[in-house]
């Protein structure tokens, strides 16, 4: 329930004129503050992460961009003004103080009104504290009430000059960013089209009366984004005060629902963090996709529609018509999308595949071979990236080393480490592009070597999962194979590709929890899995094996698929397949992770006389559905290079980073405790122009730097 029920309207008349003559005894509060901020945002939180959706929502974007920020739960912590502004010994200060710096550049509220622990007290704190230094609040989500304190100095303490029009779970947002704000608010968005409201939203329209706040001043409210009725769903209210052009504060409101699973969400929370910081922060968003073929050089087995598994026999390898149509289609796909600029595939090879004589040894390329001499001839087109030389398991050996087991191991970190190392030989032999990078990136055959299959190999004995076994035994439990970790240290691998499917493996994470006797701990990189299956080279196929994993096998069994977690209640054809992965990737691509998608190389295997294959089918699917949100060029890195800059990311949450813009003089100062390399920075000169912004790589250490602000507003 909440604390303070909304303005009666009888109340007005009397309140406006009693309102009226307060602005006049206070006058107008200046509009931006000349004096110094830290570039840290304040997230007032009605609890923590397990109650508090909004904070939910909102923590992973701000930790995925690098951004500094503090979360006050206004249900166990009170708000005071030294929380905000102090000096160098803790006390409260106001602006025009000497040695007064305010402590945030931005104010983020995952509720519109804080009930029911924040106080009329802590709102007026909060609003002195946003006046004085001119910083900026964004309001996630909630009621866009009126409220008045019944107590003294009385008044109404918090309004957004909105009134509630209606309410839904299915809206139609309609952007209407005026011009004048063309530059500085969702610039990265593409207006053109729609962005559909999947969840509960309050909608409101602007009341333009003349009630004002207990301060003297009158919020003026400017939607960005209406329904289709015209209603405002996310606006920008400034609180203007009598004789002054400018505002006193300003504000975003979005009163809409949101959640980190919704795609309306994930467009919006880019601008609730840039807004609220003007533009200047440290950290900053860029959206990424990288596409890795697995296996090339190597031959697939191929689904079989009947046994509903691998055919006995029939297997595909690609071949030059394939390899040259791949050249074609990649061509096409970067026009066809002008956010794909010079994307590139990545084929993550078996040297195996490559040689006259994979058991010889001395190995000699068989660059005669079909494939093999298509590739070398269109080796500029694509990335490469070491999968070992045969695809062997490099999972535990069992325990005798002589019991049963589904698959061949190694029992000697020599014989793994020959597998890493012949590759490497052959990427020299063919000579394929970037081979010093690429020797400090592994993908093992089917991400083995990182759990413990307990040498079973039936996914069958774990019904309702895909590619998961009753037995298997975790990263975090001990599964990983330390002969396989000690192998790749000696080898000089940095960084492990991971299967973000599996236990544990979902996460960027340094190996600490294994001793691989190297004095440098390696960086698991995870990759995301799509539902274009190894086994598959056209889409017959696929939607046959979809329908089987997803659908079929649970009705053959007696159940019921709509019951199952991960199931589908009814088959789906091909383009309704192709519509579910586009908007699993679109959700991947909005979360600014750099996490590649793994396919494989049956894959990119011509399947008609148009070239059409299933890998640039869903390319193509994907960043359709991505262009008709976003505006933003998505990145494309090698995966050495999403290697480096997620081990700088970790670098820069290690250490204790100073930024502070000093209004005065329009200039940022950087410090650490500790070097940070690349540390990356939104709103100063210089550096990457990305989205309407500039975004610079700064190595930043223990003595202070000086950059120019540059907002970007005049580009």
């Amino acid at each position: 329930m909440k604390k303070n029920l909304n303005m009666k309207r009888p109340l007005l008349a009397s309140v406006t004129l009693w309102f009226s003559w307060l602005a006049l005894m206070i006058g107008p509060a200046p509009a931006f503050a000349d004096n110094a901020v830290k570039l840290r945002i304040l997230v007032i939180a009605t609890g923590d992460v397990a109650e508090d959706l909004g904070l939910t929502y909102i923590k992973p974007v701000l930790e995925e961009m690098g951004v500094g920020y503090d979360v006050l739960n206004a249900g166990t912590q009170d708000l005071t003004a030294a929380m905000l502004a102090s000096t160098s010994a803790g006390a409260a200060c106001k602006a025009e103080e000497a040695g007064c710096v305010g402590n945030y550049n931005g104010i983020m509220l995952t509720d519109s009104d804080l009930v029911p622990n924040f106080t009329p007290a802590e709102w007026d704190i909060l609003h002195d504290y946003q006046k004085d230094f001119g910083v900026r609040q964004a309001v996630l989500s909630g009621w866009p009430g009126t409220y008045w304190d019944p107590n003294p100095p009385y008044g109404v303490y918090l309004d957004y000059g909105l009134v509630y029009s209606s309410s839904s779970t299915n809206y139609d947002g309609q952007w209407t960013v005026p011009t004048a704000l063309s530059k500085e608010v969702f610039e990265y968005v593409n207006q053109g089209n729609t962005l559909p409201i999947t969840d509960f939203a309050f909608a409101a329209n602007p009341r333009n009366d003349a009630l004002v706040l207990r301060d003297g001043s009158k919020p003026s409210v400017e939607p960005l984004l209406k329904t289709e009725n015209g209603e405002a769903l996310v606006s920008i209210v400034r609180f203007m005060a009598p004789s002054q052009a400018t505002p006193v504060r300003e504000v975003m409101i979005s009163t809409i629902t949101h959640a980190s699973f919704l795609v309306h969400s994930q467009v919006l929370a880019y601008e609730f963090i840039n807004w609220v910081t003007q533009g200047v922060f440290v950290g900053g968003r860029r959206i990424h996709m990288a596409a890795h073929l697995d296996d090339l050089f190597l031959a697939n087995g191929l689904w079989d529609p009947d046994l509903k598994k691998d055919h006995p026999v029939d297997t595909y390898r690609l071949n030059s018509a394939d390899i040259n149509n791949a050249v074609s289609k990649q061509t096409a796909f970067r026009s066809a999308h002008p956010t794909a600029g010079t994307f590139m595939l990545d084929f993550a090879f078996n040297g195996s595949g490559a040689v006259v004589d994979p058991l010889a040894a001395t190995l000699t390329a068989n660059l005669t071979e079909d494939l093999v001499a298509a590739v070398v001839a269109n080796k500029a087109h694509f990335r490469f990236i070491n999968h070992t030389y045969t695809h062997a398991d490099m999972d535990k050996a069992p325990v005798p080393v002589d019991a049963p087991c589904d698959y061949e191991t190694f029992t000697t970190i020599a014989a793994i480490k020959a597998e890493i190392t012949k590759n490497r030989t052959v990427w020299g032999l063919l000579g394929l592009p970037e081979k010093s990078q690429n020797n400090r990136v592994l993908v093992s055959g089917n991400h083995s070597g990182l759990k413990d299959r307990k040498c079973t190999d039936d996914p069958a004995s774990h019904p309702g999962m895909f590619n998961v076994q009753a037995d298997d035994v975790a990263f975090d439990e001990g599964g990983a194979n330390l002969l396989f970790l000690e192998a790749a240290a000696n080898a000089g691998v940095d960084y492990l590709a991971s299967d973000s499917s599996q236990r544990a493996q979902n996460l960027e994470q340094f190996v600490t929890q294994y001793e691989d006797g190297s004095q440098n701990d390696r960086l698991l990189l995870p990759r995301w899995p799509t539902n274009i299956f190894y086994n598959v080279t056209n889409p017959p196929q696929l939607v046959d094996e979809y329908n089987y994993i997803f659908h079929g096998r649970f009705e053959n069994a007696g159940q019921n698929p709509c019951q199952i977690p991960g199931a589908i209640c009814l088959p789906r054809n091909y383009s309704e397949i192709l519509v579910a992965e586009a908007d699993g990737a679109l959700r991947h691509m909005l979360t600014f992770n750099k996490w590649p998608h793994f396919f494989h190389q049956s894959n990119l295997a011509k399947y008609d006389e148009s070239g059409n294959t299933l890998q640039f089918d869903w390319l193509n699917a994907a960043f359709t559905e991505y262009e008709r949100l976003f505006k933003l060029p998505v990145k494309n890195y090698p995966y050495y290079r999403i290697g480096d800059l997620t081990e700088e990311r970790f670098k820069t949450k290690s250490a204790a980073i100073q930024a502070m813009w000093n209004r005065t003089t329009n200039k940022v100062t950087l410090s650490a405790d500790q070097a940070v390399p690349n540390l990356l920075v939104t709103g100063v000169s210089g550096g990457d122009f990305y989205g309407g912004q500039f975004m610079r790589e700064i190595n930043v250490n223990t003595t202070p730097k000086t950059y120019i602000v540059n907002r970007a507003l005049a580009q």
